[in-house]
């Protein structure tokens, strides 16, 4: 499971802090786990470092882990857009089924390029493409996009992530899986909904409801977070 850990929007704080974290804990009602997730985000004179991890908890104790590792080094400022950067990422997971069927999650390398900070009034978004590489596949390609919305004059914010990426899928070469979130913030504490929203994307898989390709799935969450 992913969400706004993909938020490398949290670039367009980068001249007010040099180190962001926040920790947040998600009730999944439609896998009936809670996930925890670490996210750091670290600015610096080259560009800016981003780092999460997912930890899914049932009754009996973990069950998967995800994360992810990007960074960006900033190549130049576009005037009244925003900061054009070259992007690195890995991304890799562990799941209870990878001891019987192979490995569920696979190791992900992707590299390309990055527009972070382009603004609207109070809206941060930031737009990547990227080249995709999974283990054993062919080369792919990603384009994500990423937004940060707070509602004028009222505590809400809006935010959240879609990525478009190929996969090797036979019939059905392209996978999206979009993760919005709408929360209530109070200083440091904020408490919120997140959907996750997917079609060909081997993660929405469930018990119940079990995966198939070519359908779409919706995975509501509640979620309490904290920023350090």
């Amino acid at each position: 499971m992913r969400f706004i850990v993909l938020c490398l929007l949290f670039s367009g704080f980068a001249h007010a802090a040099e180190t962001y974290v926040n920790g947040q804990l998600h009730r999944d009602f439609n896998r009936e786990v809670f996930t925890s997730t670490v996210e750091v985000w670290s600015g610096d004179k080259l560009g800016s470092t981003f780092f999460f991890a997912d930890f899914d908890f049932a009754s009996a104790g973990e069950t998967q882990s995800y994360f992810e590792i990007s960074r960006h080094f900033e190549l130049t400022r576009i005037k009244k857009i925003g900061h054009l950067n070259a992007s690195v990422q890995f991304n890799d997971g562990v799941t209870p089924a990878d001891g019987f069927g192979g490995k569920l999650i696979p190791r992900t390398f992707l590299a390309g390029l990055a527009l972070t900070e382009l603004k609207t009034g109070n809206a941060t978004f930031e737009l990547q493409a990227l080249a995709r590489q999974e283990y054993a596949s062919d080369l792919g390609w990603q384009l994500t996009g990423v937004w940060f919305v707070p509602i004028s004059k009222s505590p809400f914010e809006f935010l959240g992530y879609v990525d478009w990426n190929s996969n090797e899928y036979g019939d059905q070469p392209v996978s999206v899986q979009a993760e919005p979130q709408f929360q209530y913030r109070w200083k440091q504490v904020a408490v919120g909904t997140e959907v996750e929203v997917s079609r060909n994307f081997a993660g929405a898989y469930t018990e119940d409801d079990g995966y198939e390709t070519g359908k779409w799935y919706v995975h509501p969450t509640l979620y309490l977070r904290y920023d350090l």
